[in-house]
């Protein structure tokens, strides 16, 4: 067994277990942790001289941050996956009026005759000021919304020329769209941890860490704003894979350049 240094953390890849199929490939990681403990219980005899000692529970669990937010790592965190499909999203226009309208840069969509959520007047300071309540017909401190022509307009004489507004609407999309269940829990996942070493004179050598069933925790937190946002995760290597013997994980190490066997 060659004795050797880690020099790069390449990648951490994620398969369903049963199906095989590719669930996630982390290759922008910050770090990885690899971590076995055991419980130790002594034997004793007379005056409590420890005689032997007893060793079970032995436990392993893989820790590690990726640099990206990846939705498939978020997805087996979560119990529930990624769909492309149609959605609604909250959209705000700072718009301005002129001759009693304004054009909402998309097509808000909603209740007939009520698709807008909220409009305000924005005033000179920049804070929010008077709302205005969208219906069927202008009046007084109510306007009009067109969808097709995605045109809002207001009652003459409420709204002076150049005044810019705030229109809070939704607007019907396609996007990727993850939704967490409280009734879907994190799930297991075959983990494949690639690594690059080498030795003390300078030799490339490849590692491998297999994990046959890594049962993945669903506690993580993205934390936002003042600083980078990275994806956390943490997993427990289980024995009883299937075709494993109750191996909780293999570490391989073969030259960067090895060819396959004959």
């Amino acid at each position: 067994m060659v004795d050797i240094t880690i020099t790069s953390l390449d990648t951490i890849t994620g398969f369903d277990i049963i199906t095989g199929n590719l669930k996630f490939v982390l290759d922008e990681l910050q770090n990885a942790t690899l971590s076995q403990t055991e419980e130790s219980t002594d034997i004793t005899g007379k005056q409590g001289r420890r005689l032997n000692s007893l060793k079970t529970n032995k436990s392993v669990t893989i820790e590690g941050t990726n640099g990206y937010v990846s939705g498939g790592l978020m997805g087996i965190q979560t119990g529930s996956e990624f769909e492309n499909k149609l959605t609604e999203v909250m959209w705000v226009d700072y718009l301005t009026v002129n001759s009693n309208t304004a054009t909402t840069q998309f097509k808000a969509v909603g209740t007939a005759g009520s698709e807008i959520e909220n409009l305000y007047i924005k005033n000179v300071d920049g804070t929010i000021g008077e709302s205005f309540t969208q219906d069927a017909t202008v009046s007084e401190g109510k306007f009009t919304y067109t969808p097709d022509a995605k045109t809002i307009t207001f009652n003459e004489g409420d709204v002076e020329d150049g005044t810019e507004i705030a229109v809070y609407y939704k607007r019907k999309i396609q996007a990727d769209v993850h939704e967490n269940f409280s009734d879907h829990y994190a799930g297991k996942l075959m983990l494949y941890i690639d690594a690059t070493g080498e030795d003390k004179c300078a030799n490339i050598y490849r590692v491998q860490i297999f994990i046959p069933k890594a049962d993945f925790s669903g506690e993580f937190s993205l934390e936002m704003g003042d600083g980078q946002t990275v994806h956390a995760f943490s997993a427990t290597a289980l024995a009883g894979a299937c075709g494993t013997s109750g191996g909780l994980w293999k570490y391989t190490v073969f030259g960067a350049n090895t060819t396959d066997a004959a």
